[in-house]
């Protein structure tokens, strides 16, 4: 009797709540908004995406999916959207099911999608799925935010849609690769602007291929350029013993970003070591304001790397609104 009633509740427990599996590990919750368009920020939140809107077909039926797909922004915000298409060897014997960014390109034929990596867009989705159920696929593709045609990685899962053979799918743009960081997308004085974690991310990382590319000779160039300058925001850069390399703030002299000693700065925590052993870290202190020349809080983003067989730790930040009480005195310490 109590086996009875432990069951019952098990089966009441996966009956409220679906879960999927991303890439057989980590178990990904799909109840309502728990996995949204609007919230995906990485290629691990893309595999989810997909995942979940692979479930809500299987749950709620190819008549409520396509007009959700179409309709609910929990699967269509911006850049991120579900498309299903039909799964064949070329774009010409396919057709568009659901594309939520053109409906009425659905149900006609394609043209040829032959993208700069040489063959066939479809093609490609057909390849893959013909070694597993699910996968990646890397192409170009027309991004709805920007209007460019950009580089989009896309997951996969092969479904069967009211009796075709199709595939289901999402992709994500991302600025901060080597094929995305254009200045004009990625800059100082947008992040300025917009003061987001995840655009100083971006320009923080596409600052990093400018110095794996060319070595110490982009040090001035990140240093005083104005894509890498604007208003509050500039770049830094140390060795990893904590000597500062370059600084594009200038108020009257360069001040160390950290400090002359930043383990001093940072209350005997060693910073420099943490971000060498992570990669890429988040810093929280205060530091003087380029253009107001108070204190601030401040949080920055590291990201360490290698300059003509150097290794470098390069950042910027975004300064942070003072609390009500104020930031501080020009003498205070962090």
């Amino acid at each position: 009797m109590n086996i009875s009633r432990g069951m019952a509740q098990i089966a009441a427990l996966l009956l409220t709540v679906t879960i999927v599996k991303v890439s057989g590990e980590a178990a990904v919750p799909c109840a309502e908004n728990s996995v949204t368009a609007a919230c995906i920020r990485s290629t691990e939140d893309v595999e989810a995406f997909v995942q979940c809107a692979y479930e809500y077909v299987q749950e709620m039926g190819f008549e409520e999916a396509y007009r959700a797909f179409h309709e609910d922004e929990r699967w269509n915000s911006g850049q991120f959207y579900v498309f299903v298409r039909m799964l064949a060897p070329r774009s010409e014997l396919s057709e568009r099911i659901v594309q939520p960014t053109d409906p009425s390109s659905e149900r006609i034929p394609l043209d040829p999608l032959i993208d700069r990596f040489g063959t066939d867009v479809i093609g490609e989705f057909f390849r893959v799925l013909q070694q597993r159920d699910r996968g990646w696929s890397y192409y170009e593709f027309l991004n709805p935010e920007s209007g460019l045609i950009e580089p989009k990685a896309a997951y996969l899962v092969r479904i069967d849609w009211q009796g075709e053979d199709a595939v289901l799918g999402a992709g994500i743009y991302r600025r901060d690769i080597p094929g995305t960081c254009h200045a004009a997308q990625v800059n100082a004085a947008l992040l300025s602007a917009d003061p987001s974690m995840e655009r100083l991310e971006e320009f923080v990382r596409c600052a990093a291929m400018e110095i794996e590319s060319k070595g110490y000779f982009a040090l001035p160039l990140l240093e005083s350029d104005p894509r890498w300058q604007a208003g509050s925001i500039y770049l830094f850069g140390t060795d990893l013993i904590g000597n500062q390399l370059f600084s594009g703030m200038w108020n009257g002299e360069h001040f160390p970003e950290w400090g002359r000693d930043p383990r001093t700065f940072f209350d005997g925590r060693d910073v420099i070591a943490v971000a060498e052993a992570f990669g890429e870290s988040h810093v929280y202190y205060r530091a003087i304001h380029p253009e107001t020349g108070r204190w601030q809080r401040k949080t920055a983003f590291t990201k360490r790397l290698t300059g003509q067989g150097v290794p470098i730790l390069i950042g910027a930040g975004i300064y942070i609104d003072c609390p009500p009480d104020g930031c501080g005195s020009a003498d205070a310490t962090a």
